[in-house]
């Protein structure tokens, strides 16, 4: 048998026996148990810093680009914002990071992209040679639209035709510049085929045009009266014409009953002795009764004798006898009596051509009486002649439906009042009240009176003024190219036109009309409501104050005539009372679910401006580049700022 050494038996014994064998397997795990509980420790840190990391690069990327809707463009300022809402929101100090970087940039498509880079060191690993982690995040925040509605309300006064400045662009021109840049911001903010975006838009001036919406059958022509007051002229015709008939009663001559000298012989022959008041001829009865008429010429005298140093003779005369009577045949023009009237609509509100008596120079009529334009043009050829007419067609622009009755006080619109017909954004007209009249300027006169005046001097029409036509919100074409613009609105856009005094109660009733969804154009309104959320916008710009006329012609009339702003004697408060009428009619349209963007171009940002927008949405452009931007920026809050990755 083989004999086992000491020391053999030392080992095995050794390895047989297990106490005290924790302590060996602890020292043995201590290094691998470090390194794992340090590397938790450290992308635990780590993972913090990254998610401080992302989120300072969402931030950043999404001020970025907020500030580029604002310019459009993003460049050197736009990046400063995004580079400091990074630095705001990230805070290297924290996680004792070096190395920390922010990148970012723009594309075609409208999208800020970033990138953020850091380095952070390790707490543990660094005992097993990983000193840092290196951290890096990329993120982008771009323009995202859902189905939106924006109504343009664009005021096109006779101002919109200046240039703010020198060597700028007329603001007119700004205007349609900046709607197109809108459109291309939206065009930026779709990433949805199936997104539904729509325009419509409401020009105003002194009043509005219905235009587009009665020849498109948006608007039935039963909504526009038949007969309208206008504050017109009539013809006054009472000056009798009378057709002659003269019948010849035949020759005598007479002989005078004495001797006469030559000279009295002469006399007699012209009937006019012996008394000088004879007259030649001699008339009996006044026209239009029977008129008789005796004409004398001389025919002989011969002396018969003297009388003291003169000659004396017999005298012979001839008379003529006339017997005249009278046929009426009409009566001619007398004079203008200027005054209200009602005139015959039914053509013209279906853009019919209608002839408007002009020249009255040298007409006639049958009967006596005062006639007004419409009405004796129609009558020329039958029971009127000679009568000059000029054929006008309607240019589409209204006066508004009757409203309340004005008093001397203010109004309040609390309550509302029910018999203001041109308030009420849901109406449909069932009479000749709530009915809209053509604006008819060519026959609508001014006068210094209230009731009437007779006049033959020359007068000019009321000053009046008719803007572009109005749209229904109406799908706009949407473009993988931004800076497509949709034909039909380009050319929408190059037909505004600039005139007339600045009404923004006229614009804003119109503008809550056409959005309204309850009213007459419910059914363009609420297209396709059971299916999609829509979300409504009024865009509401003027570069003007409320500057009503009083004795120009406008959606109600001559207001110092009409009196249904204001009653008699109470002119210079009508820009006060149609301020009221704007706020009331804003508030109304914001209570149906409308967001209202106001934008004052190069004016003043009145209360009433300020007042009207939501939540704060006014802004103030003092030249053609701010509004095109602030166009831009409204774009890109209504499309609304989306994160992506």
């Amino acid at each position: 048998m083989r004999s086992h050494s000491r020391g053999d038996r030392f080992l095995r014994a050794l390895r047989d026996d297990r106490s005290g064998n924790v302590l060996a397997i602890t020292a043995a795990s201590l290094i691998p148990m470090m390194a794992l509980i340090g590397g938790g420790v450290d992308v635990s840190r780590a993972y913090m810093a990254r998610t401080q990391l992302q989120s300072a690069c969402d931030a950043g990327v999404l001020a970025g680009r907020r500030a580029m809707s604002k310019t459009g463009d993003y460049g050197n300022s736009e990046k400063a914002k995004a580079n400091t809402m990074f630095t705001f929101n990230f805070n290297p100090s924290t996680f004792d990071a070096t190395n920390v970087s922010y990148v970012t940039e723009d594309n075609d498509d409208g999208q800020v992209l970033g990138t953020a880079t850091a380095t952070v060191p390790t707490l543990v690993m660094k005992l097993f040679a990983k000193r840092t982690i290196d951290l890096s995040v990329d993120c982008m925040a771009e323009l995202q639209i859902g189905n939106a509605d924006i109504m343009f309300v664009l005021d096109t006064t006779g101002s919109m035709g200046n240039s703010i400045s020198w060597g700028e662009p007329t603001k007119i021109e700004g205007l349609r510049s900046a709607v197109r840049d809108f459109h291309k911001t939206i065009n930026q903010a779709v990433n949805d085929n199936r997104t539904r975006i729509r325009y419509g838009f409401v020009p105003y001036s002194m009043t509005v045009n219905v235009k587009g919406l009665l020849e498109n059958g948006d608007m039935p022509y039963d909504f526009m009266a038949d007969t309208t007051n206008y504050q017109s002229r009539l013809a006054v015709f009472n000056t009798p014409v009378y057709e002659q008939n003269v019948q010849d009663l035949g020759t005598v001559n007479e002989t005078y009953g004495s001797a006469i000298s030559s000279s009295n012989c002469t006399k007699y022959g012209d009937n006019k002795y012996p008394s000088s008041s004879g007259k030649n001829p001699d008339v009996s009865g006044t026209a239009p009764n029977p008129v008789t008429t005796k004409e004398y010429d001389w025919v002989s005298w011969k002396k018969t004798g003297r009388s003291g140093n003169t000659d004396i003779g017999t005298c012979v005369r001839r008379v003529w006898t006339t017997r005249t009577t009278f046929t009426l045949d009409g009566y001619k023009f007398t004079t203008w009596r200027y005054t209200e009237a009602p005139i015959d609509t039914s053509q013209l509100k279906r853009f019919n051509g209608v002839a408007v008596a002009t020249n009255v120079t040298n007409a006639m009529t049958d009967s006596a009486g005062a006639y007004d334009p419409v009405r004796l043009a129609k009558m020329n050829g039958s029971t009127a002649s000679g009568v000059g007419s000029t054929n006008y067609s309607w240019s589409g622009c209204i006066e508004e439906r009757k409203t309340m009755t004005p008093t001397t006080t203010l109004p309040t619109f609390n309550p509302w009042p029910e018999d203001a017909y041109d308030l009420d954004l849901n109406l449909t007209p069932f009479d000749e009240d709530s009915r809209w009249k053509p604006h008819w300027n060519s026959i609508e006169y001014s006068r210094s009176n209230y009731d009437y005046e007779d006049s033959t001097s020359s007068r000019s029409t009321a000053s009046g003024s008719c803007p572009s036509p109005m749209m229904l919100l109406r799908p706009v074409e949407l473009s993988d190219n931004v800076n497509d613009v949709p034909a039909w609105l380009d050319t929408y856009l190059n037909n505004l036109v600039a005139t007339g005094n600045t009404y923004h109660d006229v614009g804003m009733i119109w503008g809550g009309r056409l959005t309204s969804p309850s009213g007459i154009f419910a059914s363009n309104v609420n297209l396709d409501a059971d299916k999609i959320n829509v979300s409504k916008h009024i865009i509401f710009m003027t570069d003007g104050i409320m500057e009503p006329t009083a004795s120009g012609y406008s959606a109600y009339g001559i207001e110092n005539l009409d009196s249904r702003i204001a009653p008699r004697n109470y002119a210079s408060t009508i820009t006060t009372r149609h301020n009221l009428r704007f706020a009331a009619m804003c508030n109304a349209i914001k209570a149906q679910g409308t967001t209202i963007w106001v934008i004052a171009f190069g004016t003043s940002m009145t209360s009433e401006l300020q007042n009207c927008a939501s939540n704060g949405r006014a802004y103030y452009s003092s030249n053609t580049e701010q509004l095109r931007n602030t166009f831009k920026f409204i774009a890109a809050q209504v499309a609304d700022l989306r994160l992506g990755r």
